[in-house]
């Protein structure tokens, strides 16, 4: 079982997907699954649906938002049945798997939307990468656990089984990160450089520019040390 990938779903709504998103990880040795504001769950539907992987279900985190669920994760990906026009970096299942490869000790968030819109903008946000499932054009809605499937079976198919050392590694985390993020965009709108006509497309920029920047522990706490210090400093 690999315990270092933590499957997301966001607000799903039938919990038939759940059980079956449950069963789709067990099948390909993965075990942690965290709900964010599940519609209906713990459910006898979703224990049916699982077929004897109740324990991923009663080991699932249920929490109130998409920034709770990934924040000890190095790296946060979105998973997308179509394409999506925004400037997040966007990988294909291959460069997905390889990325996956050079964390084998770290937690990484993998994000799946609601059944019916997927991930909002404002979800998209909190994601490093973008990696959508190719389909065919006549069709191109997935089914959640099926995306989930499509995503499992390609981890278990192609990435390491065995890891060179129990080191992590010393990229920031999400929390960190987006505590730096929040920092940033604070000192901009005290210096009105946000304002409401370009605030969507610069707090979208801001994040993509921090989320792929892979900064280390280190790094992020001394920017946030500068920041924060520039920030009381403007505040007096």
């Amino acid at each position: 079982m690999s315990s270092n990938i933590n499957i997301v779903l966001v607000d799903t709504s039938h919990p038939g997907n759940i059980g079956s998103t449950a069963r789709a990880m067990k099948t390909m040795g993965l075990n942690k699954l965290t709900l964010v504001t599940p519609k209906d769950f713990p459910s006898d539907i979703a224990n049916a649906q699982a077929v004897g992987c109740i324990d991923i279900l009663d080991n699932a985190t249920i929490v109130g938002s998409l920034e709770q669920s990934v924040c000890d994760s190095v790296i946060v990906i979105g998973l997308s049945a179509r394409p999506r026009k925004s400037s997040i970096p966007t990988l294909s299942m291959d460069q997905c798997i390889d990325l996956l490869n050079k964390f084998p000790n770290d937690e990484i968030s993998i994000v799946f939307g609601n059944e019916q819109s997927g991930l909002s903008n404002e979800e998209l946000q909190t994601c490093d990468y973008l990696v959508s499932i190719p389909t065919d054009e006549a069709y191109t809605s997935l089914n959640l656990a099926a995306a989930v499937q499509v995503f499992a079976y390609e981890y278990h198919k192609n990435c390491s089984k065995h890891q060179i050392s129990d080191n992590k590694s010393d990229i920031a985390k999400h929390s960190t990160k987006n505590t730096l993020i929040q920092t940033f965009i604070s000192i901009m709108l005290i210096l009105d450089i946000i304002t409401e006509k370009n605030k969507k497309s610069l707090i979208q920029n801001v994040h993509v520019i921090f989320n792929k920047s892979n900064l280390t522990d280190n790094e992020a706490n001394l920017l946030l040390g500068v920041l924060s210090s520039i920030k009381k400093a403007l505040q007096k």
